[in-house]
């Protein structure tokens, strides 16, 4: 009868090392998951940030040599320009971009509005 019961404890607690040993495993996944996820959103806010200061920059050299001049913009500035704008990656900003340097006379002015309007919406 002692033989029996000391089996019987033992079982138990193979059990019980068994189940607290998966636990762990399991909890050890969860924890490493939750750490990736956090990794992959905290790259991604990163991302928006760089993409909001590259805007802003953009936007800054495009007031400072565009609108502040009067008369002909110089071909590396327009050329800094161009290449800026390439490096946001935005389509809608490309081809607006482009709309507004294909633009003379009275239709300049609508299509600096609308590129400056989506400029400062990327910046939010």
């Amino acid at each position: 009868m002692l033989k029996v019961n000391f089996d019987k404890k033992r079982l138990v607690i193979n059990i019980l090392l068994v189940l607290l040993v998966a636990l762990n495993v399991f909890f050890s996944i969860q924890y490493n998951q939750n750490l990736i996820k956090e990794d992959e959103a905290q790259i991604a806010q990163s991302n928006k940030i760089e993409y909001r200061l590259q805007t802003a920059q953009f936007m800054k050299f495009f007031i400072d040599k565009v609108l502040s001049t009067d008369g002909e913009i110089a071909y590396d500035d327009r050329k800094k320009l161009e290449d800026d704008i390439r490096a946001l990656g935005d389509d809608t900003l490309i081809k607006q971009w482009e709309i507004f340097s294909t633009s003379n006379g009275t239709s300049t002015q609508p299509a600096v509005v609308k590129l400056m309007s989506m400029l400062s919406n990327r910046m939010m």
